[in-house]
């Protein structure tokens, strides 16, 4: 059992690479050789871009249960500022997902999202009656309202007590906001689509210090400032997990520590 923090538009699982900040840079040709349908392509959302997202999301009741600014920000992901994400690669509701697609790089959208876009219906069968003895394996006071995740074989289910009564503990394992029409405002602040800005965005990101080189055989050779502490491993970890895993044609990593 533990902690949840509160799944946003985009979902973070046990393992997963996180979802970084990057954005896209590319020099267009001179004007009289411009063509505007080439630069509306160039500048729109493909898989495996970086993204840089800004977002607020509101329920339908009109409260804002999703941001990327405030103290919202600050318990659903940690602190303030855009959200990071690898298009195509991280997990991302349906309707958000549908609404980048067609996006360009520093367009806003307003979209409006049926619980089916969004996070899903209410199941009856996602509500479980589960022993107060389990709880108590785990040190865990079960109360109404505590938010707790259980890793199954499909995966890590993050479920709200909804009740304890004689040594049984309902738990609703459903979305929170399951079942509601919601409302997102989308900022696509930036694309990236090149390697070395990728790599450089990701760095920053996750507040590391150094440098890298690409070389012409995409082999890649990072450089950092070594840190005390598991936040620096952590971080350092997930850089590795992310490049190879999400930027595709680099052969090789070399990371080296001063």
């Amino acid at each position: 059992m533990g902690k949840y923090l509160y799944e946003s538009g985009r979902s973070i699982c046990e393992g997963e690479a996180p979802s970084f900040r990057a954005g896209s840079s590319h020099r267009a040709p001179p004007q009289y050789m411009l063509n505007p349908l080439d630069y509306l392509v160039l500048t729109m959302v493909e898989k495996g871009d970086f993204i840089l997202l800004e977002l607020e999301g509101k329920d339908q009741n009109g409260r804002t249960f999703d941001s990327t600014k405030g103290e919202i920000a600050k318990k659903l992901h940690g602190k303030e500022g855009p959200l990071m994400v690898v298009f195509g690669m991280d997990r991302l509701i349906p309707g958000i997902y549908d609404a980048l697609l067609g996006m360009k790089e520093s367009e806003e959208k307003d979209i409006h999202l049926t619980s089916q876009q969004a996070f899903g219906d209410r199941k009856k069968d996602l509500v479980k009656i589960m022993s107060s003895t389990e709880f108590a394996k785990h040190q865990v006071n079960p109360e109404p309202g505590l938010v707790i995740h259980v890793d199954t074989d499909t995966g890590r289910l993050y479920g709200t007590v909804k009740s304890v009564t004689g040594g049984r503990v309902m738990v609703d394992f459903n979305h929170p906001i399951a079942g509601q029409e919601v409302d997102y405002h989308l900022n696509l602040l930036k694309v990236y689509s090149k390697s070395e800005d990728k790599v450089k965005e990701l760095i920053s990101y996750l507040e590391l210090e150094g440098d890298f080189k690409l070389s012409k055989e995409n082999e890649l050779n990072i450089t950092l400032k070594k840190k005390e502490g598991q936040e620096y491993e952590l971080h350092k970890a997930m850089l590795l997990v992310t490049v190879k895993s999400k930027i595709p044609g680099i052969k090789k990593v070399d990371l080296k520590e001063e």
